[in-house]
């Protein structure tokens, strides 16, 4: 009964990998395209803020209309199709 155990947990995480379960893999916005849409926002010099497995447009409060460029990043991104956590 053991080895029948070990067979189908191995077959059920073997096959995990062959199916799309996350719909948006490949749509979440890389820090070089985070960092294309911040100067383009205006903000030569930004870091992208890394967050859990994916990364985030989060603008310093020291910098000038932090809210209203935090905005444009995020939404030049959404207008190319790209997924960026908030």
């Amino acid at each position: 009964m053991h080895h029948r155990f070990l067979l189908l947990l191995t077959a059920t995480i073997s096959l995990a990998g062959c199916f799309p379960w996350d719909e948006d893999a490949g749509r979440w916005s890389t820090p070089d395209e985070i960092k294309a849409a911040a100067a383009r926002c205006g903000i030569s010099d930004f870091r992208p803020t890394k967050a859990g497995a994916a990364w985030a447009a989060y603008v310093e409060d020291s910098v000038p209309d932090r809210a209203a460029k935090e905005d444009c990043i995020y939404a030049d991104l959404e207008s190319k199709g790209r997924l960026t956590t908030r």
